[in-house]
Formats: structure tokens, sequence, C-alpha cells
């Protein structure tokens, strides 16, 4: 069992230091990485994906520089791209012999790779259809399976739901944990709800630093006794929320029930993937 190892990797573009020192091990098995825009999620995935070289630090897979071994490697890796265009004149079926060839599969292999994975992901029936008439349920289907051509040990998925109603967003993640076993599967998200019920391993990020590595039930934990909920008048509402992280507001008649993080609460309230979000990523200030 190859583990893939990031080691004090860091990443700088002129000015802006992307990356700041990341290290974690991945063993086979669903990760969540976690941030906002701008956290440095893709350009984690171009080092890893060996589409970007790193500033510092080390990625190796096994015992080995992923650069000594590049090409072997990337035979290793299924990408799903953040909005992948241009391909809109393709037929599904066409779009997937196209990336099959790419990957230097046989046509013969290629049939019964494509077969298997057009009915996996439920395209029978639209497959011979141009890519540019799918909605994007369908589109984001179609890139999953691309990325699971040549049977890759690892899968990296970059906002695989982006865009995708609750249905599919729910389908998706059903997809994507039918084929985990035995393989290394990223998840870049900034959608909390699209990892808390599949991620083995949550991995926050949060401008170019892990703020926080662990199961979610370790991340839960971390926010125990944290969070609050209560009733106030509605006039008070801008108060608890340049004081504290309000992740919930309802109003109920002439009050707000609202939940909030306080660090010395003690609060009785079972934290949420929401909640930690809220506590890891937000820089609080008066401003929010």
């Amino acid at each position: 069992m190859e583990l893939l190892n990031l080691t004090n990797v860091s990443k700088k573009f002129k000015e802006v230091q992307a990356l700041k020192d990341v290290s974690f091990t991945m063993k086979p098995g669903i990760y969540g990485l976690i941030g906002p825009n701008g956290a440095g999620k893709s350009t984690l995935i171009r080092l890893i994906a060996t589409l970007d070289k790193a500033t510092s630090g080390v990625i190796s897979y096994g015992d080995k520089h992923i650069w000594d071994i590049k090409e072997s490697y990337r035979s290793l890796i299924g990408l799903m791209p953040q909005n992948q265009k241009g391909y809109g004149n393709y037929s599904g079926l066409a779009f997937m012999y196209y990336m099959a060839n790419l990957k230097g599969i046989s046509k013969q292999e290629a049939t019964i790779q494509v077969n298997a994975l057009v009915k996996q992901v439920g395209l029978e029936e639209s497959i011979n259809r141009k890519i540019k008439t799918y909605s994007g349920g369908m589109r984001q289907r179609l890139m999953f399976a691309q990325s699971l051509l040549g049977d890759p040990k690892i899968i990296i998925l970059d906002e695989p739901t982006a865009g995708l109603d609750p249905f599919e967003r729910i389908r998706l993640r059903n997809y994507i944990s039918e084929i985990a076993e035995n393989r290394i599967v990223l998840i870049a998200t900034h959608v909390m709800q699209d990892i808390e019920s599949i991620a083995d391993k949550v991995i926050l990020l949060n401008k170019g630093n892990i703020v926080f590595e662990g199961t979610g039930f370790e991340l839960l934990e971390t926010l125990k006794g944290k969070v609050v909920e209560k009733f106030i008048e509605v006039h008070e509402l801008p108060n608890y929320q340049s004081q504290y992280r309000v992740s919930r507001v309802y109003k109920y008649e002439s009050k707000y029930l609202i939940r909030y993080i306080d660090e010395t609460a003690q609060g009785d309230k079972t934290p949420t993937f929401e909640d930690a979000y809220l506590y890891y990523m937000v820089d609080y200030d008066a401003n929010i």
C-alpha cells in the first residue's frame, strides 16, 4: 500500500504565498480538502497532479519524489478539474474515448472501461448526445467518469458538486463512495456537506495553511461546548454578530433564535460541520 506524502510543501507566486509548509500523508480512503475560495486548494491539487512544481518541500509517492517518477506517477492519477470547458461539440461517448486515448488505453480496453463507467454513472441514455446539451449534473457525472479511466489509484476531484442541485449532489457523493476502496480520493471543496458523510479524513486549508487535520469526529470534538443557541430580541442581532461567529438566524414571531460560537460559554449544542467551517475559516472581526 503506497502512501502519498507531502512534507513542508510551499508555493509562492511572485509576492503571493499560496501555500505555507503544508504537510500531511494520504493512504487509501476519502479525504476532504476544505477551504474558501483563495485558500490554496487548487494550487495544492496542481502540485499533487504534477501540473506545477512546489517552490519548496517534497511530494512523494511511496518512497520516491513524484517528479522523479513523473510519467509512471501520472498514470496513477485520475483528475476531475473544476469547470471543465471546451468539449461541448463532442458527444459524451467521443469525449470518453478521447480521454482514454490521451491516457494510452487501447481501443479494445477503452470500450470495456467506457461502457462500464457510463453505466456506473447512469449516462447510458444520453452518452451519444453532445456535451453542450447536458445539464450541469450530467456534465459533472461525465467528468467524474473520465477521471476513472485507466483504474487510477489517486483520484482528485476539484469542486465536484459545483452548481449541482441537492439531488445531484447526493448522487455524485454516492458514486464517490462506491469507488473509494483501495484508492486515495481527494475531494477539494468549500461545501462541508460534500464530505461530512463520506470523508475518512478532513483537511481544512485557510490562507495557504492547514488549520485542522483529522477525522470528522475529531473535528467536531474541537467545538464541543462552544456552540450556543438562544432567543434574542430583533434589535440585539447586530450586537451578537459583532461579538460572535453567528452561523444561523431563525425568525420566530417577534424574536430571533440564533446559533453562534462562544469560546467561553460551555454550550450544550451538538456541533455541526457548518459550525466547524465557520470556526476555522471565517476571519473573525467586528465586520462579520
